[in-house]
C-alpha cells in the first residue's frame, strides 16, 4: 500500500446496533492521502455501515462504534456528530441516489455548498461540477426527481464535491445503472480522484469495477475484513475470482457451492 501517512484510520472498531446487535467485529482499514481504497463484499456484510461509522451517520441509525477509534487526518472522529465530521471535510455519498427530488439539479448542488469553509465563489464550485458533470449543466433548471438514474448519480457526486471534500465516501455507485451509465461515472471519479487530489473509500459490489480503479483493497464478509491486498493480486486470487468475480479459469460462472475455496474460507472467517 502507498507510503503516504493515511488521511483515515480505522483501529480495530467494533458497531453495535441497539446497542446488542454486534454487525462490525474488528475492522481496520487505512487510506492514505489524496489515495483510494475499495472495500468489497456481498450484501450484508458490513460495508455501508462501516461507512456510516465514519461519517457519524450512524448515530442517526441507533448504531454506535462500541470499540476501537476512526481517526481522520490525525483526529479521533468516531465520537463526533456526523455535522462535525462534515465540517471537517469527511462527506457521504449514500447508496440508493439520495437527490432532493422537488428541487432543481442545480439547487440541489447549492445545498452542498453551505458546508464550505472557503471563500471560493458558488459559481466557482458549479462551474467545477459542470466541468467534469456537463450533462448535469444541461439539466440544472429541470426537477431532480424527473431526470434518469445516471443523472441522479451524477448529481450526488456533483453535490457532494461542492463541499470541497477532503475524503469522501462513496457508497455503491453503480447499483441499478446500465452499463455505460456505470462506465462513464467511473471514469469521471477516476478523473476527479487524479485531478482535485481527493481521497476517497469507494464501496462497490462491482469487484472488478472497483479493482480496476483503486489500486489496494479490501475484503468484508459478516462484518470483519477477511483479506486486503493491492488490487492486482486480488484480481489473481482465487477466492477473488470465484467469490466476488464470479469467474472460473477458463471464463465460465461457478456456483458458490462448488468453489473449492470454500472450506478455507469458512475457517478465515471464525
Amino acid at each position: 500500500m502507498s507510503k503516504k501517512e493515511p488521511i483515515l484510520k480505522i483501529n480495530n472498531i467494533e458497531v453495535k446496533y441497539h446497542e446488542v446487535i454486534l454487525v462490525i467485529k474488528g475492522v481496520s482499514i487505512e487510506v492514505p492521502e489524496g489515495g483510494i481504497v475499495a472495500l468489497l463484499g456481498a450484501n450484508g456484510a458490513g460495508k455501508s455501515t462501516t461507512l456510516k461509522a465514519v461519517s457519524g451517520l450512524l448515530k442517526h441509525e441507533d448504531g454506535e462504534v462500541t470499540d476501537g477509534s476512526i481517526e481522520f487526518m490525525g483526529q479521533r472522529i468516531d465520537k463526533m456528530k456526523a455535522e462535525r465530521i462534515a465540517k471537517m471535510g469527511v462527506v457521504q455519498v449514500i447508496e440508493g441516489r439520495r437527490v432532493f427530488e422537488h428541487l432543481t439539479v442545480e439547487q440541489n448542488l447549492k445545498v452542498g455548498a453551505h458546508m464550505r469553509k472557503d471563500a471560493r465563489p458558488l459559481k466557482d464550485g458549479l462551474e467545477m461540477v459542470y466541468n467534469y458533470f456537463p450533462r448535469l449543466k444541461e439539466k440544472r433548471n429541470e426537477i431532480a426527481g424527473f431526470i434518469s438514474g445516471g443523472e441522479q448519480q451524477m448529481t450526488v457526486v456533483g453535490r457532494a464535491l461542492m463541499t470541497n471534500p477532503k475524503l469522501i465516501l462513496l457508497d455503491e455507485p453503480s447499483m441499478g445503472l446500465a452499463p455505460l451509465l456505470i462506465h462513464e461515472i467511473f471514469n469521471i471519479i477516476t478523473k476527479l480522484h487524479q485531478e482535485e487530489k481527493i481521497s476517497i473509500l469507494l464501496v462497490e459490489q462491482n469487484a472488478k469495477l472497483a479493482l480496476s480503479v483503486a489500486p489496494h483493497a479490501y475484503v468484508m464478509e459478516n462484518g470483519r475484513i477477511v483479506m486486503d491486498d493491492s488490487s492486482e493480486k486480488l484480481l489473481e486470487n482465487p477466492d477473488i475470482k470465484d467469490f466476488y468475480l464470479g469467474l472460473t479459469d477458463v471464463g465460465g460462472r461457478k456456483s458458490f457451492r462448488d468453489v473449492k475455496h470454500y472450506k478455507r474460507r469458512k475457517r478465515w472467517l471464525t
